[in-house]
C-alpha cells in the first residue's frame, strides 16, 4: 500500500518541475536569460512548501514562516534587478510564490485541482500576445457593461423574490403573469449569457473570420441574423453561392446545440430527451453543408471578411428588452393555452419560428403555464423546424437564389425530420 504522503509529494514535484519548465521556455521566447532561477529551483521550491507545510505540530506556522523568508529574498531579487536596470517585470516572482503554493494545495485539494492550477499558470504564461491583442481590442463601455451584468447576477438576483407578493400593485400584476420576478430575471441571466458567449467569439476571439466560421459561430449568437447578413452579402456574388449556403446551414447545428443548453438550464430531464434527436439533426445538417461547400462543381472560397453586426446581448437596454419580450410572450401562450389548448400552443410554437424562438422557448420553460414536458418538448421541437423554414424564406427573399435553393433542401429536410420526430415520439 502506497503511505499517503507520497501522492501529494510527487504532484508537487511533477507540477513544479512543469511550471519551471514553462517559465524557461517563456524566458527563451521572449529573449531573456538572465533571469531568476532553473526548473531545479522551482522544483526545491515546490519541496521545501510540501516539507515546511508538514512539520508536526508547527505546519502551517512554518510555511508562513518559509514563505516570508522567500518573500524578503524574492524582494533583494527584485530590488537587485531594478537596479541593474533589467526588465521591470515580476512574472518570476509571482510564479515562484505561486509555486510555493503547490504543497500545501497538493494536501489538501483534489488533485484535478491542482493540475487545473498548473494547467492555468502555463497557459496564462504563454498567453500573452493573445491577452494583450484581446484586451486592446476591448471597448471601454463593454468592460462596464460585464461589470454591471456581474453585479446584476452575484448581487441583485439573490434579492429578487422567487415567489409572488402577497399584497399592492406588484401582487395585482402577477396574479395576471404566469411567472415570478425570480423566474423573468433568471430568464434574463440564463439566456444573456449564452448569448454574449456568441458575441464574444464573434466580436473579440475570431474578428477576422472567414464566412464560414461566421456561420458556425453565428448560430450561438443568433442564426437569423446570420442568415440575414450572409445572404444579402452575397446577394449580387452569384460565384459564392455554394460557400454562402454552406455558411448559412452551419449556423443551424450551433443553433440546435443553443436551444440544448437553454432546455437543460430549466428543464434538465427534457435536455435528456431532446440531446439525440437535435444532436443527429446537427450531424445531419453540418454533413449536408460540408457537400454544399465541397460537392460536384465547387466555386474557389469566399475570402473576404464578414461581420455580423448586433447589439451587445449584456447592454442593460437590451437585457430589459429581453425580459419585456419575455412577459408579453409568457401572456400570449397563456392566453393561446387559455381558450386553443394544446392546438394552440402547437400553432403558436410554429408562428413564432418568423422571429426569435428564444424568448417563446423560454418561456414555456419557465412559465407556470400548466402543460406537460411532453407538450413543452413538443412546442420547443415544433418552434425549431419553423425557424428553419423561415431561414431559407430569408435566404430567398435577401440573397442569391441559387444560394437559396441549396439552403432551402437543407432547411426543408431538417423542418421535416423534426415533424416527423414530433409525430412520432409525442
Amino acid at each position: 500500500m502506497i503511505p499517503p504522503q507520497i501522492t501529494p509529494f510527487l504532484l508537487t514535484i511533477a507540477i513544479s518541475a512543469l511550471i519551471g519548465i514553462g517559465l524557461r521556455e517563456y524566458y527563451e521566447g521572449e529573449g531573456k536569460f538572465d533571469t531568476f532561477g532553473t526548473v531545479r529551483t522551482f522544483i526545491f521550491i515546490g519541496i521545501l512548501g510540501f516539507i515546511a507545510y508538514r512539520i508536526p505540530g508547527l505546519g502551517p506556522y512554518a510555511f508562513l514562516m518559509g514563505m516570508a523568508v522567500l518573500g524578503a529574498f524574492l524582494v533583494v531579487y527584485y530590488r537587485n534587478k531594478v537596479t541593474q536596470q533589467q526588465s521591470p517585470g515580476l512574472i518570476g516572482v509571482l510564479i515562484a510564490m505561486l509555486t510555493y503554493h503547490i504543497g500545501p494545495i497538493a494536501i489538501h485539494e483534489p488533485h484535478w485541482y491542482l493540475s487545473a492550477l498548473g494547467v492555468t499558470i502555463l497557459l496564462v504564461l504563454h498567453s500573452k500576445g493573445r491577452i494583450r491583442k484581446f484586451t486592446d481590442r476591448l471597448e471601454t463601455g463593454e468592460v462596464v457593461t460585464v461589470c454591471k451584468f456581474l453585479a446584476i447576477t452575484a448581487v441583485v438576483l439573490p434579492l429578487i423574490p422567487a415567489e409572488v407578493p402577497m399584497t399592492g400593485w406588484a401582487a395585482k400584476v402577477f396574479t395576471i403573469l404566469p411567472v415570478t420576478p425570480r423566474q423573468i430575471w433568471m430568464a434574463v441571466v440564463v439566456t444573456t449569457a449564452i448569448s454574449y458567449t456568441g458575441y464574444v467569439l464573434q466580436t473579440y476571439l475570431f474578428p477576422r473570420k472567414g464566412m464560414l466560421l461566421t456561420g458556425i459561430i453565428g448560430g450561438l449568437y443568433s442564426s437569423t441574423m446570420t442568415t440575414l447578413v450572409l445572404s444579402k452579402r452575397t446577394r449580387n456574388l452569384p460565384g459564392e453561392a455554394r460557400e454562402t449556403a454552406a455558411a448559412i446551414l452551419l449556423s443551424t447545428p450551433t443553433m440546435y446545440l443553443r436551444i440544448l443548453f437553454l432546455v437543460a438550464a430549466f428543464m434538465p430531464g427534457g435536455a435528456l430527451h431532446l440531446a439525440g434527436p437535435f444532436l443527429a439533426l446537427s450531424g445531419l445538417v453540418a454533413g449536408y453543408a460540408w457537400w454544399v461547400r465541397g460537392g460536384p462543381a465547387p466555386e474557389a472560397a469566399g475570402t473576404g471578411e464578414v461581420e455580423v453586426k448586433d447589439r451587445n446581448p449584456l447592454e442593460i437596454n437590451a437585457a430589459l428588452l429581453f425580459a419585456l419580450m419575455f412577459v408579453v410572450v409568457t401572456v400570449v401562450t397563456k392566453f393561446v393555452l387559455l381558450h386553443f389548448k394544446d392546438l394552440g400552443l402547437r400553432m403558436l410554437s410554429f408562428l413564432v419560428g418568423a422571429s426569435d424562438i428564444v424568448p417563446f422557448i423560454v418561456s414555456i420553460l419557465q412559465g407556470n403555464l400548466g402543460i406537460t414536458e411532453p407538450q413543452i418538448l413538443q412546442a420547443v421541437v415544433v418552434a425549431t423546424a419553423s425557424n428553419n423554414l423561415m431561414k431559407a424564406v430569408y435566404a430567398y427573399l435577401f440573397g442569391n437564389r441559387r444560394a437559396a435553393v441549396l439552403v432551402a433542401a437543407g432547411m426543408a429536410g431538417a423542418a421535416a425530420l423534426s415533424f416527423l420526430f414530433v409525430a412520432v415520439a409525442f
